[in-house]
């Protein structure tokens, strides 16, 4: 039997720590089931589920379903994969309410437990039955930490219900998708400089360890290149007495795993011991460069950047924003995130991000020079609009000429929100602890002095 072992990273980092560090014990933490999809810090892993039978699997136990469905979640840069089964213990077409997980990654289904289905208050709520949750899903006993045996949860949809009806399916239909997430965190009450605050250390990207850094995605389309940060694990930052998981102090605080991290407007440099018992905290020893925020630093609520390393790596960082200003390590940066904050009484607070998908030009910060980054408003709004052939050309083969021409379209509308670093904004949140979306917008076409079409624009 193969067992997986934790490995807490950054090891090489607790070599040169100053005498001013301190360790802090960091105390195992499970997160209620109900809070377990939408706590922050990354969305761990995720694999298509259908009827074909994975070729690593070895062994498993007998299915009561006379269809049971499969699936792998994906490998990851930063950790394996895991086989899995759905199965109906109720009989066939009765509903998929059991699933198996290779925890300990062998092939073998047979050694794992069966979960059942958790049933929450809010399941009343949904109309489709295809939307699942199920755990706790526990790691192998040789993986326990911090007094804890860590903990995971799915959530599965299921979809082409119909097709899975039929006494002989098609093999190879895509019946659905699991996510499988970390359901736990370690975490504990730094008290450094006269600052107190709790941080935690999450599994971002659920692969039995901690302590992996997110690294970037490089991919072409057309041409034009972009990337995204995958994988990796984060930090939770919150005051002393936001101790509820999934609070909006997390959810804004969810930074990336690193060598850096900022607690109220400081830097620290910081390093979790090998066995994760503990968290080293010491002030940045190195000196940091002041970089302002344009043109309007002072809407800016938290920035992420990339932040070069040697051997062309790239390191994400958050850091603290004070008067639109930021303190980071002297280097080269690129925008990757930007969530901006409008000004108002609480209920009427509106809260927007964006993401910069596309490597912009390295910006250059020194220590004692004057640094600028551009990034967040005044924002722009670009729209563009294309007439296509309405569905019955399209069906028929006779979209190809010139939809300008023909009376039966569709009128394409994009609307793209560009902030001052060429990010593009695609999440609008209102309200007392930013839990609502603001109106949606409206359009009008006029054609000739007349209107012929308006209705909303949707978010994202």
């Amino acid at each position: 039997m193969i067992r997986t072992t934790f490995v807490c990273g950054l090891a090489a980092l607790v070599a040169g720590m100053a005498a001013s560090a301190e360790d802090f014990p960091l105390t195992f933490r499970t997160i209620p089931a109900k809070d377990v999809m939408s706590f922050p810090g990354g969305p761990g892993t995720y694999g298509q589920v259908g009827l074909a039978r994975p070729a690593k699997l070895r062994k498993e136990p007998k299915a009561v379903s006379r269809h049971p469905l499969y699936g792998v979640c994906r490998d990851t840069p930063t950790g394996p994969a895991f086989l899995f089964r759905l199965d109906e213990s109720k009989g066939n077409g009765k509903g998929y309410d059991q699933l198996i997980v290779d925890m300990n990654q062998n092939g073998d289904l047979s050694d794992d437990t069966v979960v059942q289905r958790v049933v929450l208050a809010t399941d009343r709520r949904v109309v489709s039955p295809a939307q699942m949750l199920f755990g706790p899903i526990q790691a192998p006993a040789d993986n326990a930490l911090a007094g804890g045996r860590p903990v995971y949860f799915a959530r599965v949809y299921i979809f082409n219900q119909e097709l899975l009806a039929n006494s002989r399916p098609d093999e190879g239909i895509m019946a659905g998708q699991l996510m499988l997430k970390a359901g736990w965190y370690l975490d504990t009450t730094v008290t450094l400089d006269g600052l107190k605050q709790r941080v935690g250390v999450f599994d971002g990207d659920c692969n039995l360890r901690l302590g992996d850094v997110s690294r970037p995605q490089i991919l072409n389309s057309g041409g034009e290149k972009s990337w995204y940060f995958q994988g990796g694990d984060s930090f939770l930052v919150g005051t002393d007495n936001s101790a509820s998981p999934g609070s909006e102090t997390f959810q804004s605080e969810a930074c990336p795993f690193g060598p850096i991290l900022y607690l109220g407007a400081k830097a620290y440099k910081v390093a979790l011991a090998p066995d994760c018992k503990s968290l080293r905290v010491e002030p940045y020893p190195e000196a940091l460069a002041e970089m302002a925020l344009r043109p309007r630093g002072d809407q800016v609520r938290n920035v992420t950047l990339a932040w070069e390393q040697p051997g062309g790596r790239w390191q994400l960082i958050r850091p603290a924003v004070a008067e639109g200003k930021v303190m980071v390590p002297p280097g080269n940066y690129r925008l990757y995130a930007c969530n901006l904050l409008g000004k108002g009484a609480a209920r009427d607070q509106v809260m927007v991000s964006g993401m910069q998908r596309v490597p912009q030009t390295l910006v250059s910060v020194a220590a004692g020079k004057a640094n600028t980054f551009d990034c967040g408003a005044p924002l722009n709004i670009k729209v563009s609009a294309e007439k296509v052939s309405g569905t019955t050309q399209l069906m028929l083969g006779e979209g190809t000429g010139n939809a300008r021409d023909n009376s039966d379209y569709v009128l394409r509308i994009n609307a793209n929100v560009i902030g001052g670093g060429g990010e593009i904004y695609s999440t609008f949140q209102k309200g007392d602890g930013f839990q609502f979306q603001p109106p949606k917008p409206t359009f009008t076409v006029v054609q000739a002095g007349k209107t012929v079409a308006n209705g909303n624009l949707e978010f994202g």
